[in-house]
C-alpha cells in the first residue's frame, strides 16, 4: 500500500514546520517549509513522516 502525504505549512513568521521522513528509524530525509510552502511526499513499505512545527 502507498500513501501520499501533502503538507501546507500554515505559521507565523517566528515558526518553520520540519517534516521528516525514517524508513524503520533511520532518518531518510528532512525538510524544512516556511509559511505558505508545501511538500508531497509518499510512504510505503517501512517509511514514516512525521511533521512538527518549531520555533525558527
Amino acid at each position: 500500500m502507498t500513501t501520499n502525504v501533502i503538507v501546507n505549512a500554515h505559521c507565523s513568521d517566528t515558526k518553520e514546520v520540519k517534516v521528516s521522513i525514517t524508513d524503520n528509524g533511520d532518518s531518510v530525509e528532512e525538510i524544512t517549509l516556511q509559511d505558505g510552502e508545501s511538500v508531497d511526499r509518499c510512504v510505503y513499505d517501512g517509511l514514516e513522516i512525521s511533521v512538527k512545527e518549531v520555533e525558527k
